[in-house]
């Protein structure tokens, strides 16, 4: 549990948790350092619950962006036991969340039919990077993603991410007032 050893949180701060869908989009611009080999833009989505644990498929309206940048250090087949370095930014409406970690493959498939393309299925372990000036001062990133190295007909890239925050008062009071992404209300992050 996160807040083992916390007696209690200090003057100030906040714990949040999100739980966000990334989906893979070309319309997001993936500038990832010299020598990544998995380079991802994407939409970030809220889902919603809507029949019990079930989520809805999409939701109306992004909430935000997602650049992903990492290095896949296993290749066919797919060892599941290497960890490989990934990167998150997140730039929601509350606003920028920066995690660095590691993935691993934990299974992989075929799916399409005649296509040597895999499909594989990842969990990411990512720690939030402080930023005292942008108000976070603690936390996590965790994914279930999907990642196809090469395109599948009828198969997205994207992933399942809970975040887990701990925050001062100026986390969501960073963006202007009025430019609509504030405290988690309002218009589309860029």
């Amino acid at each position: 549990m996160l807040l083992a050893g916390r007696a209690a949180l200090a003057a100030g701060e906040e714990e949040r948790v999100y739980f966000l869908r990334t989906l893979e989009d070309p319309s997001v611009a993936a500038g990832c350092p010299p020598g990544d080999t998995v380079r991802l833009g994407a939409l970030v989505f809220a889902p919603r619950g809507s029949d019990g644990l079930v989520l809805a498929e999409d939701t109306d309206r992004p909430v935000g962006t997602a650049v992903g940048c990492g290095r896949l250090l296993t290749r066919t087949p797919f060892d599941t036991g290497v960890q490989n370095p990934f990167a998150m930014k997140f730039d929601l409406e509350d606003g920028t969340i920066t995690a660095t970690g590691t993935c691993t493959v934990t299974s992989l498939t075929f799916p399409v039919p005649d296509v040597p393309a895999p499909l594989l299925l990842l969990g990411c372990a990512l720690h939030v990077n402080e930023d005292p000036s942008a108000g976070i001062l603690d936390g996590a990133a965790t994914s279930a993603s999907v990642f196809a190295p090469a395109s599948l007909p009828g198969y997205r890239t994207g992933s399942y991410w809970t975040i887990h925050l701990y925050v001062n008062g100026s986390f969501d009071r960073r963006r202007p007032a009025g430019d609509g992404r504030g405290s988690g209300r309002g218009g589309r992050a860029p």
